[in-house]
Parts: C-alpha cells; sequence; structure tokens
C-alpha cells in the first residue's frame, strides 16, 4: 500500500516541478535576447542626434514605413541616451537582417539567436529617417530601404511604472512562478506524508 502511495505522491509532484521549471524557463528566455552586446561595427552614438532628454534608458513607440510591408519592428523600443545623443535598439520581426545601413554605415546584429535585434543611431525624433535593412529571407540577399519614426511624446524612462512590459521583470516573474511551483509541491506532500 505504502510503495503505492509513494508512486502516486510521485505522480503528483514530478509534473508540477517540471512546470515550475518549464515557466520560469519561458518568462526568462527573453531576457536573454536583451543582454547581448554592443554591435561590431561603428559606434551608434557618434552620428545619433542630440537630445533633450537626461542620459539614460527609455522606451519609445516607433512606427515603420516602406518595404513590402511583411516585415515590422517592435514597439516600444528601448532607447538610450549616452552624452546627450540617442540609440536605439531595433528588433525585427524576422531573423533574416544581417546587417542595417543608417547614415551611411552598416550595423550588424547585436545579438545571435532569435529575431534580428540592432542597436542604431536615432538620427530624428518626430521626424522620419531612412534606413535600409538586407534580408536573406529572399532567394539572395535585399537591401530593403524603411522609414523609421520615432514619437517623443510617447517616451517614458524604463523601468518606471509607466513603462508597460519592460523586460526588468520578467525574471522576477520568472522567479515568483518557480517558487509558487515549488511551495505547491511541497504542501502535497505534507499533506500527503
Amino acid at each position: 500500500m505504502k510503495a503505492g502511495f509513494d508512486r502516486a505522491r510521485q505522480f503528483t509532484i514530478l509534473p508540477l516541478l517540471a512546470w515550475a521549471l518549464i515557466s520560469a524557463l519561458l518568462l526568462g528566455a527573453p531576457t536573454a535576447a536583451a543582454a547581448k552586446g554592443e554591435p561590431l561595427s561603428d559606434d551608434p552614438y557618434a552620428d545619433a542626434m542630440q537630445v533633450a532628454w537626461e542620459d539614460g534608458d527609455y522606451l519609445v513607440n516607433v512606427s515603420m514605413a516602406g518595404g513590402s510591408g511583411r516585415a515590422s519592428v517592435s514597439t516600444p523600443a528601448e532607447v538610450s541616451v549616452k552624452g546627450g545623443k540617442a540609440a536605439a535598439r531595433i528588433v525585427w520581426s524576422s531573423p533574416n537582417y544581417d546587417y542595417m545601413v543608417v547614415a551611411g554605415k552598416t550595423y550588424v546584429p547585436v545579438n545571435e539567436d532569435g529575431n534580428s535585434v540592432f542597436l542604431i543611431p536615432v538620427l530624428s525624433i518626430d521626424e522620419p529617417f531612412d534606413v535600409v535593412g538586407d534580408t536573406t529571407a529572399m532567394s539572395q540577399p535585399h537591401e530593403v530601404s524603411y522609414q523609421l519614426l520615432f514619437d517623443s511624446a510617447s517616451a517614458v524612462e524604463a523601468g518606471t511604472a509607466g513603462a508597460p512590459g519592460h523586460l526588468v521583470f520578467l525574471p522576477v516573474i520568472a522567479v515568483c512562478v518557480a517558487l509558487f511551483g515549488i511551495c505547491l509541491a511541497v504542501a502535497i506532500i505534507r499533506r500527503n506524508g
């Protein structure tokens, strides 16, 4: 009787622990992509415009025009201001962009996995500026012209209460989910044991 009871407890606890671990990994996955380094070519702040914002990190709505309309960029974009100059983290809806050209300079992805991510200079705020993205999704690599528009009215400091969906909170959520799963498993063991 006791062996059957232990086996039933094992089949109850193992799925709960697996659920907690998988949830923590899935919720924490975007932060790994967000932690990649600087671009391999050209300092994006060198050609960036001066902005009236204090140095720091912001979330700013960005819209894109041009191309075939099949590609898009994530919004809001993370915009970092250093020395009064702004650079944006552009996250494409595709992993097939191998470089971008902004103000005549080439920028390569700052990530290795997932959709293509670039750190580029912000050339203007509230007025569109031209960029080129090279996509490998077609039979041959192909440069496509786009315009990006950053909306200053939408800008909020990253990590503040007004910054919806910022990646800073994902590790906290992942830890909470994992702890909940572990506490639930311990409670079931104590109840059945």
